[in-house]
């Protein structure tokens, strides 16, 4: 089971952090930096509104090819802005880039699991 992105920490939360509760022996700093490290698989690849309603890259063109660590400087560098109801779904939501012009589809964009992580 994944997250719902459209609860963000709250699922992020039950679906992850509570269940690495289960290794003995983690505070709640550790269980979250391990929450943060499975969501890291973002760092490579995009979303596809056909398979999940999303769309968009995680990284910028350059970087979403790359394993490293981009995605994470993406949550705290760059500024978001609320993108509502994508592709006219009201239940589908997500951040798009809004300090730089996007001048071509698929743009940067998280998720609110992802934003959860930083905030």
């Amino acid at each position: 089971m994944m997250p719902n992105p459209e609860k963000g920490c709250d699922d992020l939360k039950a679906i992850f952090f509570n269940h690495i509760y289960a290794i003995r022996g983690l505070g709640k700093r550790k269980r979250w930096g391990l929450t943060a490290a499975i969501s890291g698989a973002h760092t490579i690849g995009s979303a596809k509104l056909n398979n999940s309603g999303y769309e968009g890259n995680w990284s910028d063109p350059k970087n979403s090819a790359i394993f490293n660590n981009n995605y994470y400087h993406a949550i705290v560098g760059h500024g978001w802005g609320v993108n509502r109801a994508i592709n006219g779904n009201e239940n589908k939501n997500n951040w798009k880039r809004v300090d730089v012009q996007m001048k071509k589809e698929p743009f940067e964009m998280m998720l609110n699991t992802d934003m959860c992580l930083a905030y």
